[in-house]
Formats: C-alpha cells, sequence, structure tokens
C-alpha cells in the first residue's frame, strides 16, 4: 500500500476520533458514574410475607426493570439472603430513593360498592358492612367502600401495562396484557361488575395498592379475551403511573425498606480520586518501560494509547446516555485489564518486527511482513476477550456486568485503533530514511 494513502487514512481516522472526543467535551456528554464514585443511596428490602428463593428472584427482577423505566443509571439490584439491596447510584433523597423502590404493596381487584366524597376511610369504619373495608382515591377527593378481593395483580402479564393514546378518542388510555391462566379470575369479576350485581352495584372495578384506589374504572363487556384498556379524563402521567402500580402488581410478595444508606459523593470522589492516581502510576511506569526497551518507535505506543483512551472515553460516554449503564469502579477495572489486552498488541507487533529485524530485513520491510502475521494473532486474542466479556455480561448482573461490558467495550476499541492507527503508523514509520540508518527497537537499523 501506497504512503499516501497509508498517510491519509491515518490522519483521517485520527480526526475522526479527536472530533468525537470534542464533540462530547464541548457539549458536557460524559460517561455517568456509579454509587461507588459520585456517592448516592443504597436501600434493602425485606419481604413483609414468607418468600421463596423464586420469589425474591423475581421482585429483583421486577424492582430493576422499574428502576430503568424512571431512568435510574445502572441499579444495582440483588439478593442477599432473605433481603433485596438496591444501589442509586446519583441519588441525595432518601425520599426519592424510597418513592423509587417503593414496592411494598400488592394490587388488589375489589368490586366498589359505593363512593362518598370528603369523607376518610375512618368516618366510615365503624359502619362497613362485614367483608367489604374503606379505601381514599389517589387524588384524596373521595372513598369508596370496597367489596372483598376477587383477585390481585397478577392476574396482569408482568410488564404488559402500557400508556398510550386512543387514536380514536385521543385520550390517553393503560392497556395491559391479561395471563392465560387468569383470564377466568378477571373475567369472573368484569361479569360480576358488567350486570351491576348486588357485590357491584356501582359497575366500578377498584384497583387498590397500599389501601389506596389507584383506578376504579366502570367495567363496560362482561368478558375479555387476551387484554383490557382502562381509559377516562387521565393525563399523561396519571396512565403511566398506573401502567406502572399494574405492572408492579405481578410481585409474588410485598416487600419493604428496612434500612436505608446514603454514600456521600465525598466518599465516591476519593474513590475516583484514588482510581485515577493509582491508574496514572501503573501507565507511566509500564510506558517508561516501553520507551527504554523498544527506543524511538514506542511513540506508536504512547499515541496509540492517547488515541485508544479518547475513543474509549467517547464510546463509554455514548453507553452512559444512551442506556442505563453508569460506570464504576468494576468498569474502570474492566478498562484497566483491556490497558494490558491493548499493550499486549503492541509486544506482539513489535516482538515480531524485532524478529524480522534480526533476520537481517530492514525496518522498512519487515513493518507490512510483521502486521500480516500478527494480526491473525491479535485478532484471536481480542475476540477471546470480547467472546468472554459477552457471556459474562449475559449471565451476570450489577457491578459484574459493568465489568464486562467496559472489557469488551475497550477490547474492541483496541481492535479498532490497531488496524486504522497502529498499522500504517508502524509502516510509515519504518519507511523513514531516518530510521533505516538509525537505532529502533534496540537493535539498530539494516545493515
Amino acid at each position: 500500500m501506497s504512503s499516501k494513502r497509508l498517510r491519509w487514512g491515518l490522519v483521517l481516522f485520527v480526526v475522526v476520533v479527536a472530533g468525537l472526543l470534542g464533540l462530547n467535551l464541548g457539549t458536557g456528554n460524559q460517561p455517568i458514574l456509579g454509587l461507588d464514585l459520585q456517592g448516592g443511596v443504597s436501600v434493602i428490602l425485606q419481604s413483609t410475607d414468607e418468600a421463596s428463593a423464586d420469589d425474591l428472584l423475581v421482585v429483583q427482577e421486577l424492582i430493576r426493570d422499574e428502576l430503568e423505566t424512571l431512568g435510574i443509571a445502572e441499579p444495582d439490584v440483588r439478593v442477599e439472603g432473605a433481603n433485596i439491596v438496591v444501589d442509586l447510584p446519583g441519588v441525595k433523597d432518601q425520599a426519592q430513593a424510597l418513592e423509587a423502590v417503593d414496592v411494598a404493596g400488592i394490587v388488589s381487584l375489589r368490586p366498589v360498592l359505593a363512593c362518598q366524597p370528603g369523607v376518610t376511610p375512618g368516618d366510615l369504619a365503624e359502619d362497613l358492612p362485614g367483608g367489604t373495608e374503606a379505601f381514599i382515591t389517589t387524588d384524596g377527593l373521595q372513598t369508596c367502600i370496597v367489596g372483598p378481593s376477587g383477585g390481585s395483580g397478577e392476574v396482569f402479564e408482568r410488564g404488559s401495562a402500557q400508556a398510550q393514546i386512543n387514536q380514536l378518542t385521543n385520550q390517553w388510555i393503560v392497556s395491559v396484557d391479561l395471563r392465560s391462566d387468569s383470564q377466568q379470575i378477571w373475567n369472573a369479576l368484569a361479569a360480576e361488575c358488567y350486570s351491576g350485581a348486588e357485590t357491584c352495584p356501582t359497575r366500578q372495578l377498584a384497583i387498590v395498592l397500599d389501601d389506596i384506589i389507584q383506578s376504579a374504572p366502570t367495567v363496560n363487556q362482561p368478558s375479555f379475551t387476551t387484554g383490557v384498556e382502562i381509559s377516562g379524563a387521565f393525563t399523561e402521567d396519571e396512565v403511566r403511573s398506573l401502567a406502572r402500580v399494574l405492572n408492579r402488581g405481578a410481585f409474588p410478595v410485598g416487600v419493604e425498606a428496612q434500612r436505608v444508606e446514603t454514600v456521600s459523593a465525598t466518599a465516591g470522589a476519593d474513590s475516583l480520586r484514588a482510581v485515577f492516581i493509582a491508574g496514572a502510576i501503573g501507565l507511566v511506569v509500564m510506558l517508561a518501560f516501553l520507551v527504554l526497551y523498544y527506543r524511538s518507535i514506542a511513540v506508536i505506543v504512547v499515541s496509540g494509547l492517547s488515541i485508544w483512551g479518547a475513543l474509549v472515553f467517547s464510546l463509554a460516554a455514548l453507553v452512559s446516555q444512551s442506556t442505563n449503564y453508569a460506570l464504576s469502579l468494576a468498569g474502570i477495572t474492566g478498562i484497566i485489564v483491556a490497558i494490558g489486552v491493548t499493550v499486549d498488541s503492541y509486544l506482539v507487533l513489535f516482538e515480531r518486527l524485532k524478529d524480522e529485524v534480526r533476520a537481517g530485513r530492514s525496518p522498512r520491510n519487515s513493518a507490512p511482513r510483521s502486521f500480516s502475521s500478527t494480526w491473525r494473532t491479535i485478532v484471536s486474542a481480542d475476540l477471546v476477550s470480547i467472546f468472554a466479556s459477552a457471556i459474562l455480561f449475559w449471565l451476570s448482573v450489577g457491578s459484574v456486568k459493568g465489568f464486562a461490558l467496559y472489557l469488551g467495550l475497550t477490547t474492541l476499541c483496541d481492535l479498532i485503533v490497531c488496524w486504522f492507527f497502529t498499522r500504517p503508523a508502524t509502516v510509515l514509520f519504518t519507511r523513514r530514511v531516518a530510521v533505516e540508518r538509525g537505532n529502533i527497537l534496540g537493535l539498530g537499523g539494516a545493515k
């Protein structure tokens, strides 16, 4: 390949990487830091009912889905014994944290007997018929007397509730799917209320969570097949809140917060500072050794790692802004491991180049041959790390997932930099006349 083509390709790649870095820095787009680096809140939840290990795993997944829906970056939700621990990076308000993980109640479905405005449940407590209860509505304007629970939120398909706009009426509605094994339960309640039976004279079916009526829609058909639509004079916030309630109703057991701990931003800043100091010391020592060992050609290593770092920063910022994965200490560990993988690529190439020079070839002729023979080795080694990271990311949760994500991302960056920068830079460097007469790799020029 001609020097001109290699040079233009190299310059274009450097410009693209520098442009991405400048764009991110100029717009303030940077990686979101995890709980251990920026502080936040950790909540320990405990089941209010007897729960099996499978029940806790279901609650764990549902809490994680709920938090990601709310836009909290990389919530770490894990089961520890009989507890569920939730780490919320960047959340500084304990009340906000408790609200985010407020999954204490289980949704129940109750026929509405009557409603009275301007009263509280306590006002009606003494006059309630047997088997009935009084609950206030979410707006606090009225209290409704409801009959016994005829079903729970488990009649709904987990995670299926969505806020939508009815194209005919242009009103907000909530659509939710029914579980195939629970349609009979829902339809029995629907038929009871649709007919206006004595047990449901208002034809309203209350959706109750934590002793509060979230919604009490009027049933307008006796049976349903695959799903239900709840309509009314809803605002967007109200339908989205109701959709979260219906999804939350699929929890097999209730949980409540036992302890809330705040990780200060100062502690996170100290951890981040320690990471930078340790990483800088290790990087400087490693680069100093490479310069002493490989002499002038080590400038390619220094330049390549700088470009690699800029590319990693840009991609990490993109990942943080487009997903819920924050950069935690585990993720930084993955990046540090990937630095070793990246340096290994240079070592493989330069050691091969040294062998070619020792065999009597000039650096000019040795560089293309060395890269061709080592490229497959570099790709194979990096793909092993990428595949291992992908498997680990798929099978793990929490901080381990962050480690796998950034290890795979940074190893991929090594392949990109190796092909678009290291390859042309090494070839162009060894084509210089000064190199032919000088001393590179500690071996001298061609004889």
